[in-house]
């Protein structure tokens, strides 16, 4: 135990006692109690500190007299943690941050602390929005923060920032977070002051929405009458006034041109002086009198352009620093003149409109929320809107706009998702630092512009985009089209009581468990096996915009109806009586599809070993699943690109069931059925102690597999098998991947419910792998994802592929179709770095690629944070993954378009329930460019939710006006 741990042992027991049963956190400290710390801290003087002390650079910590560090090297006076704080820390949560206690080495260099800045970063925007945060009243504990170290460290982090190879969004939100020069006002800080008003005074509340979501100069005016009226609180006074002092000074920025003028020092090169000394011509000539706010708003986005793609480029180290700065000014200059347009929006006619969207997207790209492929398919996407257009060209290109949200907010959970993941279990308050700073950024701006632009696009189409009776234009893009109600919640770790269940989640992962419906800020990838499952079943999937994401929270726990058509309309609604009509006042919508394996094709009694060389597809559901068979017809097909592999067989699987499930006891197979008939008689009469049922029916099945006792002729033969197919122990990996009889039928996918262990080596290990996808089928996701949709669930059976591991340098899915629009003559594929890409719905490269000319078009970026590599030793590593522009190359997107050209003529065996042939769904990887197959599947659509007479009434007259001309010099109608 160490010193600060037996400090806090008394307090930690203490308030264990108070909050159990919290959840336990690293260190022994329950979660509760040091959200429970952090709060006192805000309300002590002293907040995180004890006492202020003398920290000397040799390391020795002294009393705090005058000069008292000089004779060991000098040093910084400033508070020491108290015993909570440092109990936080070592528990793995680094809050209470000076700068003056940050070294240049701890964020930039090889030897940087993973994810430090990150959470630096995201600790002061705590502090800016939360009033203070943990140092709320420390602010004014003299001594604790001395303001000169804090900006001179700032400087010293940054120029070390600078000089090294960080990327340019953490740097521009470090200089941001970081104060390192003058206090300058910004729309950021009066962001902040506007929350802590808000949290102090409850009528505040709809002036703070006003100065986050449409700000202009006005606030302060706003502001000042508010504080004079009975409403206001008296002793805020001063806060109403400082935070009027603030908007009145952030719409005062300096003019841009000086700052301009002042980066020029650093320019050395005649040529670039030149080419500055054009920019601030330019740039002079918007800040005079009568320049539009066109001009203005394109001044600003040519200046953060100029400085991103040049300056950096050509300034020494020392003058980066500068150029940041003076691209934070540019920003904040956006940002003022776009408050004032938005004023004048109704005024503009639509191809006006469209020109400040254009403008608004070259400032996110000057930021860095666009990369340079982002910000060119913006472009294509925008030229498509000349004169008059037809009104579905119209939908489609404002709907391809939409995704420069997303892109952004993908891009800021890239650069800093792991700093608000760290801090979020003890400040929930992180988890806004991402739509915080969206909304901080030009992104505001050109999402009010593309609301207007979409909700007049629906009115020509006579539809309407809505949640819970509010129009939201652009605010939700349909991914899965379907109906569902259920509970809404907005983690997937809350309890639901047994009810259907709507999802609010940052982006649909591997894990996410049964739903009804899915909403999501950012869509990751369209062909995940989430995604897939749920297009299969015909649940809704919707993407929110960063911005209603707000909205969409304050129905957490409330029953809600999601509605997505296939013609991209959306309706959020509160549940009621109205639905009862359409949904049944059961609450629960019957299963549109059911699992039916074809039990007469089971083949039970072969219980062999079988090497994917002699599968072929028409042995998926008779001795093997899907997986192993359609692996081996893709050998046999398209050789030299498919990895070896050997099959366990179902029958082995059967073989095992007939042992005892105890001591004596009955055979496993015969209780199991036993207990899948008491529980659905249970689930009628009394539905919670059906759900205990449940968890300690799958509890034990797993721990039965876990644990039996496997027989050594079985062993054997295994191992011999695995020598003949693979090689010796030890000199290869495979992927042991569950392959059950209920998976890949013609009408049901079962997409990812069960389980693959990656990159197993050894024996032992093998079998330990076996036992664990054997069980897999009964964890509680992979139960309630597929049990309503079985009669018979006893006949489950498992074989398991050992499919021989590939070092892809990328992978990921490839769908032989348009997904969105089910069109043939495009492919969807989805790919990131490393082994096993785009299955588990990380943020991939998508692409929808011209099936015959390969030519693609951007759906969006890779930004997964993490990427995985095989380990020779077994297993894969997790490593920080780069955010390339492009991960696939033109050659390796021919190679796929002439591979799924293919495959309709090669590989006929893919249908749906009716016979009818169905687009493929491809796993693939690249090996020093060569094709690699991994697996092939049916691509199922659920027909039934896709016809559902609701939704295609939500989509009536669409069609019809689909051709009708838009005219783009015309305002839209009065509204929008």
């Amino acid at each position: 135990m160490t010193v600060t741990a037996a400090l806090v042992a008394a307090l930690t027991n203490a308030a264990r006692a108070a909050d159990e049963p919290a959840a336990p956190a690293a260190g022994g400290l329950s979660l509760a109690t040091m959200r429970g710390w952090i709060e006192q801290m805000k309300r002590e003087p002293r907040g995180p500190f004890d006492r202020i002390r003398y920290f000397c650079k040799d390391g020795q910590v002294l009393e705090p007299k005058a000069y008292a560090c000089e004779p060991y090297g000098g040093g910084y006076q400033h508070g020491e943690w108290s015993a909570r704080t440092r109990a936080i820390r070592e528990a793995g949560y680094p809050i209470a941050n000076l700068l003056v206690m940050v070294k240049p080495d701890d964020v930039v260099g090889p030897n940087a602390k993973a994810d430090l800045l990150q959470v630096l970063v995201v600790e002061r925007f705590l502090i800016a929005s939360d009033d203070g945060w943990v140092f709320r009243r420390a602010l004014s504990y003299r001594g604790a923060i001395q303001d000169h170290n804090e900006k001179e460290s700032a400087r010293d982090l940054l120029q070390a920032l600078a000089r090294g190879d960080t990327a340019y969004i953490p740097l521009r939100e470090a200089a941001r977070a970081f104060p390192h020069g003058p206090d300058t006002p910004s729309l950021t800080r009066v962001r902040g002051m506007a929350t802590s008003l808000d949290e102090k005074d409850a009528k505040f509340h709809s002036l703070r929405s006003r100065i986050h979501n449409t700000p202009e100069s006005g606030d302060a005016a706003r502001v000042r009458a508010y504080a004079s009226s009975t409403s206001a609180r008296p002793e805020l006074a001063a806060e109403y006034e400082a935070l009027a002092a603030a908007i009145d000074a952030a719409y005062q920025p300096k003019p841009l041109s000086i700052e301009l003028k002042q980066l020029g020092r650093y320019f050395k090169d005649e040529a670039a002086r030149d080419e500055l000394q054009k920019l601030i011509e330019a740039q002079f000539a918007t800040e005079q009198p009568g320049a539009t706010l066109d001009a203005q708003l394109a001044g600003a986005a040519n200046t953060l352009v100029w400085l991103k793609d040049r300056a950096l480029q050509r300034v020494p180290a020392s003058g980066r620093l500068a150029a940041i700065d003076v691209s934070l000014e540019a920003e904040n200059r956006f940002m003022v003149t776009a408050s004032k347009a938005t004023a004048q929006i109704p005024t503009l006619t639509r191809e006006a409109r469209l020109h400040q969207l254009r403008i608004s997207a070259k400032a996110l790209y000057g930021i860095g929320l666009l990369n340079q492929r982002e910000w060119d398919s913006l472009g294509e996407s925008l030229s498509e809107l000349e004169g008059k257009v037809k009104l579905d060209t119209y939908r489609e290109a404002l709907e391809y706009l939409e995704r420069a949200s997303s892109w952004s907010t993908q891009r800021l959970h890239y650069e800093f998702g792991n700093g608000v993941d760290k801090l979020t279990p003890i400040a929930p308050e992180a988890e806004g630092f991402v739509a915080d700073r969206l909304r901080s950024s030009p992104l505001l701006f050109y999402s009010s512009l593309l609301q207007t632009l979409r909700e007049d696009a629906d009115k020509l189409a006579g539809t309407s985009q809505t949640a819970f009776g509010a129009s939201v234009g652009g605010g939700l893009r349909r991914l899965n089209p379907g109906i569902a109600r259920g509970l809404l919640r907005v983690s997937v770790d809350e309890e639901t009581n047994g009810q259907p269940a709507i999802y609010l989640v940052p982006e649909t992962t591997s894990d996410l468990p049964a739903a009804a419906g899915i909403l999501t800020e950012a869509e990751g990838n369209p062909v995940s096996h989430v995604q897939l499952l749920a297009r299969n079943l015909g649940i809704p999937n919707v993407v929110v915009a960063s911005e209603l994401m707000p909205t969409i929270r304050q129905h957490d726990g409330e029953r809600i109806v999601v509605a997505a058509s296939v013609g991209g309309v959306v309706q959020i609604d509160a549940d009621g009586p109205r639905w009862d009509q359409l949904l049944g006042s059961a609450g629960e919508a019957k299963p549109s599809l059911m699992i039916v394996p074809d039990l007469a094709k089971l083949d039970l009694l072969r219980q062999d070993f079988v090497s994917t060389d002699e599968l072929r597809a028409s042995d998926s559901g008779r001795i093997v699943g899907p997986k192993a068979a359609h692996v081996g017809e893709l050998s046999h097909r398209f050789k030299g690109h498919v990895a070896p592999g050997l099959a366990v067989s179902f029958g082995i699987f059967r073989e095992l069931l007939k042992q005892p499930v105890k001591a004596g006891g009955e055979p496993m197979y015969d209780w199991m059925r036993d207990q899948y008939a008491e529980m659905a008689v249970l689930r009628k009469l009394d539905p919670s102690r059906h759900e205990q049922r449940v968890k300690q029916f799958l509890a034990f099945t797993r721990n039965w597999f876990a644990t039996e006792q496997l027989p050594q002729a079985l062993l054997d033969r295994l191992h011999g098998a695995m020598i003949e197919r693979f090689g010796m122990d030890g000199t290869y990996g495979v992927f042991v991947r569950s392959d059950t009889n209920i998976e890949d039928l013609p009408g049901f996918t079962g997409a990812g419910l069960n389980l693959t262990v990656p990159n197993v080596v050894g024996f032992e290990e093998t079998v330990a792998a076996l036992r664990k996808v054997w069980a897999s089928p009964y964890t509680e996701r992979a139960y309630g994802w597929r049990q309503d949709l079985m009669d018979q669930p006893e006949h489950i059976y498992v074989s398991v592929l050992l499919h021989r591991s590939v070092p892809n340098e990328k992978s990921g899915v490839m769908i032989t179709a348009d997904v969105d629009t089910g069109s043939l003559e495009a492919l969807t594929v989805t790919t990131s770095l490393g082994v096993g890409g785009g299955v588990d719905g990380e943020a991939s490269e998508t692409l929808r690629v011209d099936r015959d000319k390969a030519k693609a078009q951007l759906l969006s970026s890779a930004t997964a944070r993490r990427q995985r590599q095989l380990l020779a030793s077994g297993g894969v590593s997790l490593l920080r993954a780069p955010a390339p522009e492009r991960v696939l190359t033109d050659k390796e997107i021919e190679l796929l378009a002439e591979f799924a050209r293919e495959v309709p003529r090669a590989y006929p065996e893919l249908h749906d329930d009716q016979g009818k042939t169905t687009p493929a769904d491809v796993e693939f990887g690249f090996v020093a460019g060569k094709l690699m197959l991994q697996q092939i599947r049916p691509f199922l659509q659920n027909r039934a939710a896709a016809s559902q007479g609701y939704l295609a009434k939500m989509d009536q007259g669409l069609r019809a006006r689909d051709s009708k001309r838009v005219p783009l010099d015309e305002k839209p109608e009065a509204g929008s």
